[in-house]
């Protein structure tokens, strides 16, 4: 029985995190070849809010929360920090909720300085999901778990 509670632990830890894969698309990190693909823990995925980290290209950690609005149907209007990027993404992306999405953000701080805000959208009763994300060191990235 004991090895059953093992298993049966090790599964429900296993179930409560997930990766989310950082892309850079603009900004010095993107001028890296090959471009980089930062990685980062994301857990409490079974609720709407839990903690992330990653390990930036020169080695400098990163932690912080991620929250997400529980919510088919949702309309969020505001300034979106995914407002403009140029002509890469157009004058007015920013990621929006819809039936059947959740809506969620992110703030990490870095040990050497680097902030970095995210906006996601995740389906509904899921931990799938994309979005974007920028810090303030001039770096875009797009999201994808």
């Amino acid at each position: 029985m004991k090895s059953f509670a093992s298993i049966l632990l090790a599964l429900t830890a296993s179930g409560c995190s997930t990766t989310a894969s950082f892309f850079p698309v603009e900004g010095p990190l993107s001028t890296m070849v090959p471009v980089p693909v930062i990685e980062a823990k994301v857990d409490g995925i079974l609720g709407n809010t839990g903690n992330l980290s990653l390990l930036m290209p020169d080695g400098e950690q990163c932690s912080g929360k991620w929250s997400s609005a529980a919510g088919a149907g949702v309309t969020v209007q505001s300034g979106s920090l995914m407002g403009t990027y140029g002509p890469l993404y157009g004058t007015v992306t920013s990621v929006s909720t819809g039936t059947g999405q959740n809506q969620g953000q992110a703030f990490l701080t870095c040990a050497a300085g680097r902030t970095i805000q995210v906006e996601f959208v995740t389906g509904a009763g899921t931990a799938n999901g994309f979005g974007f994300a920028k810090d303030n060191m001039e770096n875009v990235y797009r999201v994808l778990f």
